[in-house]
């Protein structure tokens, strides 16, 4: 008997919750009543007219219209500020999904890709660190690269394909910190002569990358980032007096003469460190963009120093986002530097580009640009530079530049060939 009563028990309670669970999946609307109203007979359904076909890659719904309006709206007032803070910028909702990554990330680029991850795993020594060349041994500027190509691959501190790999860079990185000067720099003779704010830079800017993503360590990065961040704004070179200030080799000084290098990749990390709630003197980061704009040609080109007479072809991308990461996204600079980068790539030869002093660090700055600027400047351009960079490839999957390095340019050409897949947000637009 008892039996029988616990199995109606188990049936009517299989009656009453397996309605509710089909009613949860239902799409039902805002205003559909419960209770006394459920009871009421319902009218015949409605004659619907059979569903038009969804197209599958629209961001926005094409039946919806309302959506459609936003976002035409949306594309017309172009990106907005949020609040007064410029680096913190609004971007219109897109109309289509973009569908580049299917047409660019080719058999070919796959595989270059792959012998170019491969080698850097194969680089990594035991401490986490990377070295190049034969100056620049268990350097943090190259290791910030190379975990910044893992990254771009998707990995994560001990998640996914060289999730060990990322882990154990980071844990250098952090290892590397010295609280003396709060810089971000291996001791002894691993960083450039000249100064390490290079490898200062990138290393914060690889950890502002990685903290989110690693609970175990995140109180210790957040410390050492919030010095290091510090770091980088103190050691801003004294204002000229046409206006601006950039920064230079050396960190905790405030002497010499900046250069439009440093300058455009420590505006880039400043604004990261924004992003991810860290201080940042709004004047730094002004004086940085007037710095820039002191090196700016009437052509769309840039001065390595404000006093120069002659400019680089390297410095194009550089100039571009140090302004762009300023929220200047409509700044008249920008036009006619994307202009001069588009005519650059579509008009010299592969040998003449892969024969550029700094090719590769010419190729990533022009890339984070070119990106930014939408599909009708990347794609022509990222198809150039794919070509350029398949002739330069060794047959370990390395590049190398004309000073013995094989290590950050490789980093550099596998994070740009990764872009479109999106994981790493140095690529914005």
């Amino acid at each position: 008997m008892q039996r029988k009563t616990a199995f109606i028990a188990m049936t009517l309670i299989a009656a009453l919750t397996v309605p509710a669970f089909v009613a949860r999946g239902e799409d039902k609307k805002p205003d559909d009543k419960k209770g006394k109203d459920d009871k009421k007979p319902k009218p015949p359904p409605e004659k619907k007219d059979p569903p038009k076909e969804v197209v599958k890659d629209a961001a926005v719904d094409p039946n919806d219209e309302a959506a459609r309006v936003l976002a035409a709206k949306d594309k017309e007032k172009g990106a907005v500020s949020v609040g007064k803070d410029p680096a913190f910028v609004l971007m219109p909702r897109p109309l289509d999904r973009n569908e580049s990554a299917q047409e660019l990330m080719t058999p070919q680029v796959k595989e270059m890709i792959e012998k170019a991850l491969v080698y850097l795993k194969n680089t990594q020594a035991s401490d986490g660190s990377w070295s190049d060349g034969v100056e620049f041994n268990s350097n943090t500027g190259v290791t910030a690269l190379a975990s910044l190509a893992f990254m771009a691959e998707g990995s994560q501190p001990r998640v996914g394909r060289y999730g060990v790999q990322v882990d154990r860079g980071m844990e250098f990185l952090i290892k590397s910190f010295q609280p003396s000067s709060h810089v971000i720099a291996a001791p002894g003779n691993s960083s450039n002569k000249l100064g390490p704010m290079y490898e200062h830079a990138l290393s914060t800017l690889a950890l502002l990358y990685a903290w989110g993503d690693m609970p175990w360590r995140k109180v210790e990065t957040e410390e050492i980032l919030t010095q290091a961040v510090q770091a980088i704004v103190y050691s801003q070179l004294k204002e000229l007096k046409q206006g601006g200030a950039g920064w230079r080799y050396t960190v905790g000084s405030r002497e010499g003469q900046a250069d439009m290098s440093v300058t455009g990749n420590v505006l880039w990390v400043l604004r990261t460190a924004k992003k991810c709630g860290f201080y940042v003197k709004p004047e730094a980061v002004a004086n940085g963009v007037k710095y820039v704009e002191q090196c700016a040609n009437p052509d769309g080109t840039f001065r390595y120093r404000f006093f120069g007479l002659h400019a680089e072809p390297s410095l194009g991308g550089t100039g571009v986002i140090a302004l762009f990461n300023h929220g200047e996204l409509n700044h008249p600079l920008i036009p006619a530097a994307v202009k001069r980068i588009d005519e650059d790539y579509r008009i010299y030869t592969i040998n003449d580009l892969k024969a550029r002093r700094y090719a590769i660090y010419g190729f990533f700055y022009a890339s984070l640009a070119m990106y930014s600027q939408g599909d009708d400047h990347w794609i022509p351009f990222y198809k150039k530079v794919v070509q350029v960079l398949a002739a330069m490839q060794g047959k370990d999957g390395e590049f190398h530049d004309e000073f013995g390095c094989s290590v950050y340019t490789t980093a550099m050409a596998a994070i740009i060939l990764q872009a479109p897949l999106g994981y790493l947000p140095i690529y914005e637009r």
